[in-house]
């Protein structure tokens, strides 16, 4: 059965109310957006979102949670929602070059894995962000920031569904709408630290495919990377990845063909398992953006998610850093401190960062492939402990 996800009945379709004023107006409904609505909303913040598309629709992903990602929804009462939709994922098969090494991420370690659809977590989220209090507006589209004489962000001009425009007054403006922030263009924010290399990737859904569905399965060789991820409605996403040049001279022009060679070469299995089964819908391709950071924060706003911090989307840690990141921000909103919430994030992002750049310069075979994924294990592991150490920190300050 197909899953469907309606709006709750609160859905504002032509947009805000004309001259509101909020404490907070969130650009970008989608993951990062609408956790950070949602938080912030718990907490008793006045919250309006808003965003260009419908409830629902779905966006360009990497949509396999890692283990930070799991334990923010479980932690937000949101876990539940999700697994009640999305197979569960006990265990990660890595291949490289032939070798198999499989490891456990579920059972005694924790809360299973999941890969929900963005058509099944971002609605989540925002019905967990209205059901704590937050307005959210869709066919909403953001014109352009209001700016006090001074110059400071107060507020956004929209346009709406039905064609019409309004002015909505805020005390901070938070953009959370993707790599290409139309918030972050409107402030200039500065990129204060770009990278050198990228992937570029290709995938799509595949129904019934004799594929297992409790299993991350991710294969390298040689500059290569495939995979196959479990997600709803009995599909698997089934993806490529390469360097962008490869993709521009060998893949752009026939993108079906590119993924079916080129998990032929990395993964045998995979490849059999998906033409078993059927492609749904059209396959989906990514030329490659290399990471960024970006001061996320200024007089009135605010960068959230992939606006603020985007990397390369090889270790699958995007969802996870922006409910980070979500979290974070929320509680720099409430402390008034967001020279902190841009210190913490970066030293969280830094180590991990830097391995994912490495990664995707692409100069290693099968086996240093092993060594990189061993790097971002402990990446990943000493962000949890100095993520750790930080709520504890917050904790303790506001007792």
């Amino acid at each position: 059965m197909t899953t469907q996800y309606v709006p709750n009945g609160t859905e504002n379709r032509l947009g805000p109310p004309p001259g509101r004023h909020h404490d907070v107006v969130v650009v970008g409904a989608r993951a990062a957006g609408a956790a950070t609505a949602m938080l912030l909303a718990r907490a008793g913040v006045d919250v309006l979102v808003i965003d260009r598309a419908a409830y629902g629709t779905d966006t360009l992903s990497s949509h396999a949670l890692m283990r930070g990602g799991v334990d923010h929804l479980r932690r937000w009462g949101v876990l539940d929602r999700v697994a009640a939709t999305t197979p569960a994922v006990d265990r990660s098969v890595f291949e490289f070059g032939g070798d198999r090494l499989v490891v456990d991420v579920g059972g005694e370690l924790g809360d299973p894995l999941y890969a929900p659809r963005r058509t099944v977590l971002d609605p989540l989220l925002v019905d967990a962000a209205r059901e704590a209090g937050a307005e959210v507006c869709f066919g909403t589209r953001m014109i352009d920031l209001a700016r006090t004489s001074s110059g400071r962000v107060c507020g956004i001009d929209v346009e709406t569904a039905d064609g019409g425009a309004t002015r909505i007054g805020a005390d901070l403006v938070v953009g959370a709408d993707g790599l290409r922030s139309a918030v972050a263009r409107r402030v200039n924010a500065p990129v204060t630290r770009r990278g050198r290399h990228c992937l570029a990737s290709i995938y799509g859904y595949v129904r019934d495919a004799e594929l297992a569905s409790d299993e991350y399965h991710f294969a390298y060789d040689d500059g290569l990377v495939g995979g196959a991820i479990p997600t709803n409605d009995e599909m698997h996403c089934v993806f490529v990845s390469m360097a962008p040049v490869t993709f521009r001279n060998r893949a752009r022009l026939d993108v079906a063909a590119a993924l079916e060679r080129t998990l032929a070469r990395v993964s045998p299995s995979i490849a059999a398992g998906a033409r078993a089964g059927s492609i749904v819908g059209p396959l989906r391709s990514f030329p490659g953006h290399v990471g960024q950071f970006r001061t996320p924060h200024g007089d009135g706003w605010a960068l959230v998610g992939d606006a603020g911090y985007f990397k390369d989307p090889v270790a699958g840690h995007g969802l996870s850093d922006a409910f980070r990141d979500a979290e974070l921000l929320a509680e720099a909103v409430l402390t008034d401190d967001l020279e902190g919430y841009e210190l913490v994030r970066d030293m969280l992002s830094t180590p991990l960062f830097d391995h994912i750049e490495s990664f995707a310069a692409l100069a290693w075979d099968a086996a240093g492939a092993r060594d990189a994924l061993l790097n971002f294990a402990l990446a990943m592991a000493a962000e949890s402990d100095a993520l750790c150490e930080h709520r504890d920190t917050v904790r303790g300050a506001m007792h």
